[in-house]
Protein backbone atom coordinates (compact mmCIF):
# COMPACT_ATOMS: atom_id res chain seq x y z
CA UNK A 1 0.00 0.00 0.00
CA UNK A 2 1.77 3.22 -1.17
CA UNK A 3 0.73 6.01 1.19
CA UNK A 4 1.31 9.79 0.45
CA UNK A 5 2.49 12.32 2.72
CA UNK A 6 0.77 15.68 2.86
CA UNK A 7 3.87 17.91 1.14
CA UNK A 8 4.78 14.97 -1.64
CA UNK A 9 6.39 16.17 -4.97
CA UNK A 10 5.24 19.16 -4.72
CA UNK A 11 8.02 21.18 -6.81
CA UNK A 12 9.07 18.96 -9.21
CA UNK A 13 5.63 18.64 -10.00
CA UNK A 14 5.33 22.10 -10.07
CA UNK A 15 8.27 22.21 -12.40
CA UNK A 16 7.03 19.74 -14.65
CA UNK A 17 3.69 21.55 -15.12
CA UNK A 18 5.55 24.67 -15.86
CA UNK A 19 7.37 23.48 -18.78
CA UNK A 20 4.62 21.44 -20.29
CA UNK A 21 1.92 23.71 -19.49
CA UNK A 22 -0.38 24.25 -22.97
CA UNK A 23 -1.01 27.54 -22.19
CA UNK A 24 2.28 29.55 -21.54
CA UNK A 25 1.75 33.08 -21.43
CA UNK A 26 4.75 36.24 -22.36
CA UNK A 27 5.71 38.67 -20.16
CA UNK A 28 9.06 40.30 -19.41
CA UNK A 29 10.65 37.39 -21.63
CA UNK A 30 8.91 39.07 -24.96
CA UNK A 31 11.40 38.16 -27.31
CA UNK A 32 12.42 42.45 -28.42
CA UNK A 33 12.27 43.78 -32.24
CA UNK A 34 16.32 43.77 -32.97
CA UNK A 35 17.54 45.95 -34.81
CA UNK A 36 20.57 44.84 -37.24
CA UNK A 37 23.56 43.78 -35.43
CA UNK A 38 21.65 43.45 -32.02
CA UNK A 39 24.24 41.10 -29.85
CA UNK A 40 21.45 39.73 -27.98
CA UNK A 41 18.30 37.22 -28.59
CA UNK A 42 16.17 36.58 -25.92
CA UNK A 43 13.67 34.01 -25.57
CA UNK A 44 10.68 32.91 -23.29
CA UNK A 45 10.47 29.67 -22.14
CA UNK A 46 7.41 29.49 -20.17
CA UNK A 47 5.34 32.02 -17.62
CA UNK A 48 2.05 30.48 -15.57
CA UNK A 49 0.41 30.70 -12.41
CA UNK A 50 -1.16 27.51 -10.83
CA UNK A 51 -3.01 27.34 -7.62
CA UNK A 52 -2.06 24.96 -5.22
CA UNK A 53 -5.10 22.59 -5.30
CA UNK A 54 -4.12 21.99 -9.22
CA UNK A 55 -0.93 21.16 -8.47
CA UNK A 56 -1.95 18.77 -5.45
CA UNK A 57 -4.40 17.23 -7.95
CA UNK A 58 -1.84 16.94 -10.52
CA UNK A 59 0.36 14.68 -8.13
CA UNK A 60 -2.72 12.10 -7.39
CA UNK A 61 -4.01 12.10 -10.96
CA UNK A 62 -0.13 11.25 -11.17
CA UNK A 63 0.29 8.70 -8.47
CA UNK A 64 -2.20 6.17 -9.99
CA UNK A 65 -3.67 5.86 -6.04
CA UNK A 66 -6.17 5.98 -4.45
CA UNK A 67 -5.53 9.55 -3.21
CA UNK A 68 -8.69 12.20 -2.99
CA UNK A 69 -8.26 15.59 -1.95
CA UNK A 70 -11.48 17.45 -0.48
CA UNK A 71 -11.01 21.22 -0.26
CA UNK A 72 -12.80 21.82 3.19
CA UNK A 73 -14.97 25.08 3.71
CA UNK A 74 -12.40 27.27 5.16
CA UNK A 75 -10.06 26.60 2.18
CA UNK A 76 -7.76 24.43 4.11
CA UNK A 77 -7.76 20.73 2.16
CA UNK A 78 -7.73 17.16 3.11
CA UNK A 79 -5.50 14.72 1.69
CA UNK A 80 -7.35 11.41 2.42
CA UNK A 81 -5.92 7.80 0.71
CA UNK A 82 -7.86 4.54 1.03
CA UNK A 83 -6.98 1.45 0.45
CA UNK A 84 -8.36 -2.49 0.98
CA UNK A 85 -5.74 -4.02 3.00
CA UNK A 86 -7.22 -7.86 3.06
CA UNK A 87 -10.09 -9.90 3.20
CA UNK A 88 -11.41 -13.09 4.82
CA UNK A 89 -13.71 -15.16 3.05
CA UNK A 90 -15.98 -17.54 4.98
CA UNK A 91 -14.51 -20.33 2.49
CA UNK A 92 -11.34 -20.17 3.82
CA UNK A 93 -12.45 -20.85 7.37
CA UNK A 94 -14.66 -23.25 6.59
CA UNK A 95 -13.36 -25.11 3.69
CA UNK A 96 -13.38 -28.38 5.16
CA UNK A 97 -17.18 -28.45 5.06
CA UNK A 98 -19.58 -31.89 5.51
CA UNK A 99 -16.93 -34.31 4.05
CA UNK A 100 -16.58 -38.10 5.44
CA UNK A 101 -17.63 -41.48 5.68
CA UNK A 102 -20.68 -42.81 7.01
CA UNK A 103 -21.25 -46.23 7.31
CA UNK A 104 -24.91 -47.41 7.76
CA UNK A 105 -24.91 -49.94 10.87
CA UNK A 106 -28.87 -50.49 10.81
CA UNK A 107 -31.93 -49.38 8.26
CA UNK A 108 -32.23 -46.18 10.53
CA UNK A 109 -28.56 -43.98 10.86
CA UNK A 110 -27.15 -40.94 11.85
CA UNK A 111 -24.82 -38.92 10.96
CA UNK A 112 -23.89 -34.99 11.39
CA UNK A 113 -24.59 -32.22 8.73
CA UNK A 114 -21.14 -31.03 9.13
CA UNK A 115 -18.54 -31.69 12.00
CA UNK A 116 -16.87 -27.81 11.79
CA UNK A 117 -15.55 -26.97 15.38
CA UNK A 118 -18.12 -25.07 17.54
CA UNK A 119 -20.62 -25.27 14.52
CA UNK A 120 -24.42 -26.73 14.72
CA UNK A 121 -25.57 -26.63 11.35
CA UNK A 122 -29.46 -25.89 10.79
CA UNK A 123 -29.20 -25.74 7.17
CA UNK A 124 -27.03 -26.16 4.41
CA UNK A 125 -27.83 -24.62 0.61
CA UNK A 126 -25.17 -26.70 -1.52
CA UNK A 127 -23.69 -25.39 -4.32
CA UNK A 128 -21.55 -28.35 -5.39
CA UNK A 129 -20.59 -31.59 -4.01
CA UNK A 130 -21.13 -35.19 -4.41
CA UNK A 131 -22.42 -38.16 -2.51
CA UNK A 132 -21.47 -41.22 -2.86
CA UNK A 133 -23.41 -44.74 -2.10
CA UNK A 134 -21.24 -47.59 -1.19
CA UNK A 135 -23.14 -51.01 -1.21
CA UNK A 136 -21.42 -54.55 -0.48
CA UNK A 137 -24.02 -56.82 -0.89
CA UNK A 138 -22.59 -60.43 1.16
CA UNK A 139 -25.51 -62.60 0.63
CA UNK A 140 -26.34 -64.86 -1.88
CA UNK A 141 -29.65 -62.81 -3.22
CA UNK A 142 -29.88 -60.01 -5.44
CA UNK A 143 -31.04 -57.33 -3.01
CA UNK A 144 -33.65 -54.28 -4.61
CA UNK A 145 -34.31 -51.45 -1.91
CA UNK A 146 -33.97 -47.42 -1.86
CA UNK A 147 -31.96 -44.95 0.68
CA UNK A 148 -33.69 -41.92 1.93
CA UNK A 149 -32.53 -38.87 3.68
CA UNK A 150 -35.37 -37.15 5.04
CA UNK A 151 -33.64 -33.59 5.93
CA UNK A 152 -32.21 -33.16 2.13
CA UNK A 153 -34.62 -32.11 -0.32
CA UNK A 154 -34.70 -30.27 -3.51
CA UNK A 155 -37.61 -27.82 -5.11
CA UNK A 156 -39.82 -29.41 -1.84
CA UNK A 157 -38.73 -33.59 -3.00
CA UNK A 158 -37.13 -35.40 -0.39
CA UNK A 159 -33.80 -37.31 -1.38
CA UNK A 160 -34.51 -41.11 -2.32
CA UNK A 161 -31.72 -42.89 -3.82
CA UNK A 162 -32.97 -46.32 -5.35
CA UNK A 163 -30.90 -49.41 -5.84
CA UNK A 164 -30.25 -53.16 -6.92
CA UNK A 165 -27.49 -55.03 -5.74
CA UNK A 166 -26.07 -58.30 -6.55
CA UNK A 167 -24.73 -61.12 -4.68
CA UNK A 168 -21.57 -59.79 -3.98
CA UNK A 169 -22.06 -56.36 -5.37
CA UNK A 170 -19.24 -54.07 -4.68
CA UNK A 171 -19.83 -51.30 -6.37
CA UNK A 172 -20.26 -46.94 -5.34
CA UNK A 173 -22.56 -44.68 -7.12
CA UNK A 174 -21.82 -41.00 -7.12
CA UNK A 175 -24.12 -38.36 -7.38
CA UNK A 176 -24.57 -34.35 -7.69
CA UNK A 177 -25.95 -32.82 -4.79
CA UNK A 178 -25.94 -29.09 -6.07
CA UNK A 179 -29.22 -27.64 -5.58
CA UNK A 180 -30.51 -29.85 -2.20
CA UNK A 181 -31.41 -28.11 0.90
CA UNK A 182 -30.10 -30.00 4.06
CA UNK A 183 -32.17 -28.78 6.81
CA UNK A 184 -32.34 -30.21 10.55
CA UNK A 185 -32.81 -28.55 14.17
CA UNK A 186 -30.09 -30.48 15.40
CA UNK A 187 -27.17 -30.78 13.18
CA UNK A 188 -27.91 -34.30 12.72
CA UNK A 189 -29.27 -36.09 9.28
CA UNK A 190 -30.76 -39.66 9.07
CA UNK A 191 -30.12 -41.74 6.53
CA UNK A 192 -33.32 -44.58 6.51
CA UNK A 193 -32.56 -47.22 3.51
CA UNK A 194 -34.79 -50.55 2.89
CA UNK A 195 -33.53 -53.93 1.32
CA UNK A 196 -35.42 -56.33 0.53
CA UNK A 197 -35.06 -60.09 -0.88
CA UNK A 198 -36.89 -61.56 -3.93
CA UNK A 199 -39.31 -63.14 -1.79
CA UNK A 200 -39.95 -59.64 0.26
CA UNK A 201 -38.50 -60.24 3.19
CA UNK A 202 -36.98 -57.03 4.26
CA UNK A 203 -32.99 -57.63 5.51
CA UNK A 204 -30.05 -55.83 6.69
CA UNK A 205 -27.07 -55.25 4.01
CA UNK A 206 -24.32 -56.43 5.12
CA UNK A 207 -20.61 -57.32 3.96
CA UNK A 208 -20.77 -60.18 6.17
CA UNK A 209 -22.82 -60.88 9.36
CA UNK A 210 -22.17 -58.17 11.60
CA UNK A 211 -20.18 -55.78 9.20
CA UNK A 212 -22.50 -53.30 7.41
CA UNK A 213 -22.90 -53.68 3.94
CA UNK A 214 -24.08 -49.69 2.75
CA UNK A 215 -21.82 -46.46 3.09
CA UNK A 216 -22.96 -42.83 2.40
CA UNK A 217 -19.93 -40.22 1.50
CA UNK A 218 -19.62 -36.75 0.82
CA UNK A 219 -17.25 -35.08 -1.34
CA UNK A 220 -16.28 -31.67 -2.16
CA UNK A 221 -19.16 -29.83 -0.23
CA UNK A 222 -19.45 -26.44 -1.20
CA UNK A 223 -22.48 -24.07 0.16
CA UNK A 224 -24.36 -21.32 -1.07
CA UNK A 225 -25.79 -20.43 2.61
CA UNK A 226 -25.16 -22.14 5.92
CA UNK A 227 -27.22 -21.48 8.45
CA UNK A 228 -26.84 -22.78 12.61
CA UNK A 229 -25.33 -21.72 15.81
CA UNK A 230 -21.93 -20.84 16.49
CA UNK A 231 -20.15 -21.26 19.84
CA UNK A 232 -16.89 -20.11 20.62
CA UNK A 233 -14.31 -20.95 18.55
CA UNK A 234 -10.93 -19.02 18.04
CA UNK A 235 -9.42 -19.12 14.43
CA UNK A 236 -6.93 -17.39 12.55
CA UNK A 237 -8.67 -14.23 10.74
CA UNK A 238 -5.87 -12.08 8.79
CA UNK A 239 -2.09 -11.74 8.69
CA UNK A 240 -0.33 -9.49 6.71
CA UNK A 241 2.62 -7.03 6.05
CA UNK A 242 1.96 -4.08 4.13
CA UNK A 243 4.32 -1.66 2.42
CA UNK A 244 4.37 2.16 3.36
CA UNK A 245 6.41 4.75 1.36
CA UNK A 246 6.13 8.26 2.84
CA UNK A 247 9.09 10.15 1.41
CA UNK A 248 8.73 8.22 -2.64
CA UNK A 249 12.74 9.23 -2.49
CA UNK A 250 15.83 8.00 -1.79
CA UNK A 251 16.72 11.78 -0.26
CA UNK A 252 17.06 12.01 3.29
CA UNK A 253 14.60 14.39 4.89
CA UNK A 254 11.84 15.40 8.50
CA UNK A 255 8.25 15.57 7.83
CA UNK A 256 6.23 16.30 10.56
CA UNK A 257 2.13 15.96 10.29
CA UNK A 258 0.06 17.59 12.66
CA UNK A 259 -2.38 15.16 14.00
CA UNK A 260 -2.85 12.24 11.19
CA UNK A 261 -5.91 10.27 11.62
CA UNK A 262 -6.13 6.43 10.17
CA UNK A 263 -9.46 4.83 9.85
CA UNK A 264 -10.08 1.59 10.03
CA UNK A 265 -13.18 0.28 8.41
CA UNK A 266 -14.33 -3.62 8.75
CA UNK A 267 -16.80 -5.01 6.73
CA UNK A 268 -18.40 -8.01 8.01
CA UNK A 269 -20.79 -10.14 5.96
CA UNK A 270 -20.76 -12.83 8.71
CA UNK A 271 -24.04 -12.97 10.01
CA UNK A 272 -22.70 -14.44 13.66
CA UNK A 273 -20.67 -11.88 16.54
CA UNK A 274 -17.11 -11.91 15.63
CA UNK A 275 -14.62 -10.75 18.17
CA UNK A 276 -11.20 -9.78 16.41
CA UNK A 277 -8.25 -9.95 18.57
CA UNK A 278 -5.00 -8.18 17.80
CA UNK A 279 -2.40 -10.70 18.33
CA UNK A 280 0.33 -8.23 16.46
CA UNK A 281 0.21 -4.71 14.92
CA UNK A 282 3.54 -2.95 14.68
CA UNK A 283 5.04 -0.30 12.37
CA UNK A 284 8.63 -0.69 11.40
CA UNK A 285 10.45 3.65 10.83
CA UNK A 286 12.89 4.27 8.43
CA UNK A 287 15.91 3.70 10.16
CA UNK A 288 14.87 -0.38 11.08
CA UNK A 289 13.14 0.85 14.71
CA UNK A 290 10.14 -1.21 15.67
CA UNK A 291 7.19 1.19 16.79
CA UNK A 292 4.12 -0.91 18.40
CA UNK A 293 0.77 0.72 17.87
CA UNK A 294 -0.80 1.52 21.06
CA UNK A 295 -4.56 2.72 21.68
CA UNK A 296 -7.36 2.85 24.46
CA UNK A 297 -9.40 2.12 21.01
CA UNK A 298 -8.93 -1.59 21.78
CA UNK A 299 -9.99 -3.44 24.83
CA UNK A 300 -7.73 -6.01 26.09
CA UNK A 301 -6.31 -5.50 22.55
CA UNK A 302 -9.79 -6.81 20.77
CA UNK A 303 -13.09 -5.03 19.28
CA UNK A 304 -16.36 -6.50 18.58
CA UNK A 305 -17.00 -6.47 15.07
CA UNK A 306 -21.03 -5.07 14.15
CA UNK A 307 -22.54 -8.06 11.84
CA UNK A 308 -25.49 -8.47 9.90
CA UNK A 309 -28.52 -10.01 12.23
CA UNK A 310 -30.94 -13.32 11.24
CA UNK A 311 -33.20 -11.78 13.32
CA UNK A 312 -33.19 -8.62 11.47
CA UNK A 313 -33.30 -10.46 8.56
CA UNK A 314 -30.48 -8.77 7.04
CA UNK A 315 -28.97 -12.15 5.53
CA UNK A 316 -26.83 -10.79 2.32
CA UNK A 317 -26.03 -7.37 3.90
CA UNK A 318 -22.80 -6.21 5.09
CA UNK A 319 -22.11 -4.03 8.58
CA UNK A 320 -19.05 -1.48 9.08
CA UNK A 321 -17.08 -1.24 12.36
CA UNK A 322 -14.88 1.98 12.16
CA UNK A 323 -11.92 2.35 14.48
CA UNK A 324 -10.56 5.76 14.69
CA UNK A 325 -7.33 5.97 15.80
CA UNK A 326 -5.33 9.57 16.35
CA UNK A 327 -3.70 11.91 18.59
CA UNK A 328 -6.02 11.49 21.23
CA UNK A 329 -6.21 7.58 21.72
CA UNK A 330 -2.87 6.75 19.94
CA UNK A 331 0.52 7.07 19.10
CA UNK A 332 -0.44 7.16 15.28
CA UNK A 333 1.29 10.59 15.33
CA UNK A 334 4.27 8.81 16.55
CA UNK A 335 4.51 6.54 14.20
CA UNK A 336 3.49 8.27 11.14
CA UNK A 337 6.19 11.47 11.87
CA UNK A 338 9.16 8.17 11.83
CA UNK A 339 7.76 7.88 8.30
CA UNK A 340 7.42 4.02 9.07
CA UNK A 341 8.37 1.70 5.78
CA UNK A 342 5.83 -1.22 6.58
CA UNK A 343 2.74 -1.89 8.98
CA UNK A 344 2.86 -6.15 10.31
CA UNK A 345 -0.06 -7.03 11.81
CA UNK A 346 -1.60 -10.58 12.39
CA UNK A 347 -5.40 -10.62 13.73
CA UNK A 348 -7.24 -13.66 15.01
CA UNK A 349 -11.40 -14.58 15.08
CA UNK A 350 -13.15 -15.43 17.79
CA UNK A 351 -16.50 -16.79 16.91
CA UNK A 352 -19.78 -15.96 19.56
CA UNK A 353 -17.69 -14.61 22.53
CA UNK A 354 -20.07 -13.97 24.94
CA UNK A 355 -21.78 -17.58 24.09
CA UNK A 356 -24.85 -16.57 23.29
CA UNK A 357 -27.07 -19.30 22.39
CA UNK A 358 -30.31 -17.56 21.05
CA UNK A 359 -28.32 -16.28 18.54
CA UNK A 360 -29.11 -17.61 14.73
CA UNK A 361 -26.27 -17.35 12.24
CA UNK A 362 -25.41 -17.88 9.03
CA UNK A 363 -23.07 -17.28 6.29
CA UNK A 364 -22.82 -17.02 2.61
CA UNK A 365 -20.86 -18.37 -0.34
CA UNK A 366 -19.97 -14.77 -0.49
CA UNK A 367 -19.76 -14.03 2.80
CA UNK A 368 -16.11 -12.37 3.88
CA UNK A 369 -14.66 -9.81 6.24
CA UNK A 370 -12.27 -7.14 4.92
CA UNK A 371 -10.17 -4.57 6.55
CA UNK A 372 -9.66 -1.45 4.88
CA UNK A 373 -7.80 1.34 5.71
CA UNK A 374 -7.97 5.13 5.62
CA UNK A 375 -5.10 7.87 6.26
CA UNK A 376 -6.60 11.46 6.53
CA UNK A 377 -4.66 14.54 7.13
CA UNK A 378 -5.20 17.82 6.96
CA UNK A 379 -2.57 19.25 5.01
CA UNK A 380 -0.92 21.12 7.83
CA UNK A 381 2.46 20.35 8.89
CA UNK A 382 6.30 21.29 8.46
CA UNK A 383 9.18 19.59 6.39
CA UNK A 384 12.86 20.17 6.15
CA UNK A 385 15.19 19.07 3.49
CA UNK A 386 12.10 16.75 1.86
CA UNK A 387 13.37 15.22 -1.32
CA UNK A 388 11.58 14.31 -4.16
CA UNK A 389 13.09 13.52 -7.89
CA UNK A 390 11.23 13.31 -10.90
CA UNK A 391 12.88 13.05 -15.06
CA UNK A 392 11.12 15.71 -17.55
CA UNK A 393 10.88 16.25 -21.43
CA UNK A 394 12.77 19.06 -22.46
CA UNK A 395 12.39 21.50 -25.64
CA UNK A 396 15.35 23.86 -26.58
CA UNK A 397 13.18 25.27 -30.01
CA UNK A 398 14.61 27.41 -31.80
CA UNK A 399 17.89 27.82 -29.46
CA UNK A 400 18.98 24.28 -31.05
CA UNK A 401 20.05 26.26 -34.61
CA UNK A 402 21.74 28.99 -33.05
CA UNK A 403 25.58 28.98 -34.67
CA UNK A 404 27.38 28.73 -31.11
CA UNK A 405 30.47 29.49 -32.74
CA UNK A 406 29.45 33.25 -32.54
CA UNK A 407 27.60 32.52 -29.03
CA UNK A 408 29.45 34.04 -25.82
CA UNK A 409 27.09 32.45 -23.41
CA UNK A 410 23.12 31.84 -22.40
CA UNK A 411 21.91 33.31 -19.43
CA UNK A 412 18.73 31.30 -17.44
CA UNK A 413 16.87 33.58 -15.80
CA UNK A 414 14.15 32.09 -12.98
CA UNK A 415 11.14 34.59 -11.63
CA UNK A 416 9.16 33.26 -9.47
CA UNK A 417 6.17 34.76 -7.13
CA UNK A 418 5.25 33.03 -4.47
CA UNK A 419 2.01 33.07 -2.56
CA UNK A 420 2.29 29.72 -0.80
CA UNK A 421 4.22 28.92 2.61
CA UNK A 422 6.71 26.83 0.92
CA UNK A 423 10.11 27.28 -0.78
CA UNK A 424 12.50 25.02 -2.52
CA UNK A 425 15.95 24.57 -3.63
CA UNK A 426 16.85 22.49 -7.04
CA UNK A 427 19.00 21.15 -9.45
CA UNK A 428 18.50 20.18 -12.70
CA UNK A 429 20.63 17.67 -14.56
CA UNK A 430 20.64 17.38 -18.33
CA UNK A 431 20.55 14.14 -19.37
CA UNK A 432 21.46 12.25 -23.11
CA UNK A 433 19.84 9.74 -24.56
CA UNK A 434 21.12 7.06 -22.56
CA UNK A 435 19.77 8.23 -19.68
CA UNK A 436 23.52 9.50 -18.53
CA UNK A 437 23.88 13.29 -17.20
CA UNK A 438 25.49 15.59 -19.30
CA UNK A 439 25.66 18.61 -17.57
CA UNK A 440 23.59 20.68 -14.92
CA UNK A 441 21.86 23.80 -14.26
CA UNK A 442 24.00 25.03 -11.42
CA UNK A 443 27.78 24.49 -10.51
CA UNK A 444 27.89 24.04 -7.19
CA UNK A 445 24.84 22.05 -6.44
CA UNK A 446 20.85 22.90 -5.60
CA UNK A 447 20.60 26.69 -5.34
CA UNK A 448 17.72 28.20 -3.26
CA UNK A 449 15.09 29.20 -6.30
CA UNK A 450 11.65 29.42 -4.74
CA UNK A 451 11.32 31.55 -1.24
CA UNK A 452 7.91 30.68 0.92
CA UNK A 453 5.33 33.77 1.28
CA UNK A 454 5.11 35.08 4.92
CA UNK A 455 2.56 33.42 7.39
CA UNK A 456 0.61 34.06 10.00
CA UNK A 457 0.51 32.68 13.68
CA UNK A 458 -1.85 30.12 11.85
CA UNK A 459 0.43 29.23 9.75
CA UNK A 460 -1.53 30.32 6.69
CA UNK A 461 0.53 32.20 3.68
CA UNK A 462 0.14 36.29 3.97
CA UNK A 463 1.51 37.90 0.59
CA UNK A 464 3.69 36.91 -1.68
CA UNK A 465 7.51 36.81 -2.09
CA UNK A 466 9.09 37.33 -5.29
CA UNK A 467 12.99 35.91 -6.39
CA UNK A 468 14.56 36.05 -9.00
CA UNK A 469 18.03 34.20 -10.24
CA UNK A 470 19.78 34.01 -12.78
CA UNK A 471 22.25 31.35 -14.10
CA UNK A 472 25.00 32.03 -16.59
CA UNK A 473 26.21 29.31 -18.91
CA UNK A 474 29.17 28.87 -21.13
CA UNK A 475 28.54 28.31 -25.12
CA UNK A 476 30.77 25.02 -25.03
CA UNK A 477 27.97 23.93 -22.00
CA UNK A 478 24.91 24.80 -23.61
CA UNK A 479 26.12 23.18 -26.79
CA UNK A 480 25.81 20.09 -24.95
CA UNK A 481 22.63 21.04 -22.80
CA UNK A 482 20.34 22.06 -26.15
CA UNK A 483 20.69 18.74 -27.78
CA UNK A 484 19.19 17.06 -25.09
CA UNK A 485 15.63 16.10 -24.67
CA UNK A 486 15.23 15.05 -20.74
CA UNK A 487 15.94 16.28 -17.29
CA UNK A 488 16.27 14.72 -14.01
CA UNK A 489 15.00 17.20 -11.25
CA UNK A 490 16.35 16.38 -7.60
CA UNK A 491 14.33 19.29 -4.86
CA UNK A 492 14.43 19.66 -1.24
CA UNK A 493 11.92 21.76 -0.46
CA UNK A 494 10.83 23.15 3.16
CA UNK A 495 7.89 24.97 4.90
CA UNK A 496 8.20 28.88 5.85
CA UNK A 497 10.87 29.46 8.42
CA UNK A 498 13.25 26.66 7.89
CA UNK A 499 10.68 23.97 8.69
CA UNK A 500 10.13 25.62 12.54
CA UNK A 501 6.60 26.17 12.41
CA UNK A 502 3.32 24.09 10.86
CA UNK A 503 1.86 25.66 8.16
CA UNK A 504 -1.54 25.21 6.46
CA UNK A 505 -2.14 24.19 2.82
CA UNK A 506 -4.80 26.69 1.16
CA UNK A 507 -6.09 25.71 -2.06
CA UNK A 508 -6.03 29.60 -2.95
CA UNK A 509 -2.12 29.53 -2.70
CA UNK A 510 -0.61 29.82 -5.93
CA UNK A 511 2.77 30.19 -7.34
CA UNK A 512 3.93 32.11 -10.51
CA UNK A 513 6.85 30.92 -12.13
CA UNK A 514 8.84 32.25 -15.43
CA UNK A 515 11.77 31.12 -16.94
CA UNK A 516 13.67 32.74 -19.96
CA UNK A 517 17.14 32.53 -21.93
CA UNK A 518 19.30 35.54 -23.53
CA UNK A 519 21.70 34.23 -25.77
CA UNK A 520 25.07 36.58 -26.10
CA UNK A 521 25.98 36.99 -29.51
CA UNK A 522 29.41 38.05 -30.96
CA UNK A 523 29.61 39.27 -34.39
CA UNK A 524 32.52 40.76 -36.77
Amino acid sequence: MHYKTLLRSLVPVLFVSFVAWPACQKNEFEDPELAERTSEFAFPLFSTTLNLKDLMLKVLSDSLSNDTILVNPDGTMTLYYSGKVAEKPATDIFKDFAGGLFPLTDTVSYGPIDNLPGVSVSRADLSKGTIYFGIFNGSQDTLTGHIRIPQMTKDGNVFVYPFVASPGANNATPIPVAGYILQSNNNVLEFIYEAYKPTGERVKVEIAPGFPGIFVQFENLEFSYLQGYWANQRYELIRDTIEIDINQTNLVGDVYIKNPQVTMRIANSWGFPTRGVVKYLSFIGRNGEEIPLTSSVFVDSAVDFNYPSFALGEVGQTKFTDITLDETNSNIAQIFNSQPTRLIYEVDGISNAQNDQSIVGFLTDSSNISLNMRVELLLEGSARNFGAEQTLDLNFGGLTDLDTSKLESVEFKIVSENGSPISSNLQLYFLDEAGVAVDSLFDNGAQFIIRAAPVNSEGAAIGITRTEHFVTMPAARFERVRQTKQAYLSTAFTTAQDGAVSVRLLASDNVTVKMGIKAKMRFQ
